[in-house]
């Protein structure tokens, strides 16, 4: 079967620039936190790995993801390491 040209352009490429807009940036923001979440979560189901994630909003509030959780994986000892600050802070 021999296929003509395409007829989409498919999948364009967007410019990465700051969204100006504070709403739409809030809703753009929601949105790309789950989907971190989401395949956080996927990693950890595929490979069993431990993993610990801390996103802060435009406005600065903390939102974590950790498994088996955000504290388990910040308290393994690591050299130089500051993680437990995250942990802190996303306490308050």
């Amino acid at each position: 079967m021999v296929q003509g040209p395409c007829k989409t352009r498919g999948r364009q490429k967007i410019e990465i620039k700051k969204i100006e807009n504070e709403d739409d940036r809030m809703i753009t923001f929601s949105k790309r936190r789950s989907g971190i979440h989401k395949k956080a979560s996927e990693l950890v189901t595929l490979t069993g790995a431990e993993i610990g994630i801390v996103v802060f909003s435009p406005s600065g509030k903390p939102f974590s993801f950790g498994h088996p959780s955000l504290e388990a994986v910040a308290n393994q000892e690591h050299p130089n390491d500051n993680t437990h600050l995250l942990v802190e802070l996303t306490a308050r």
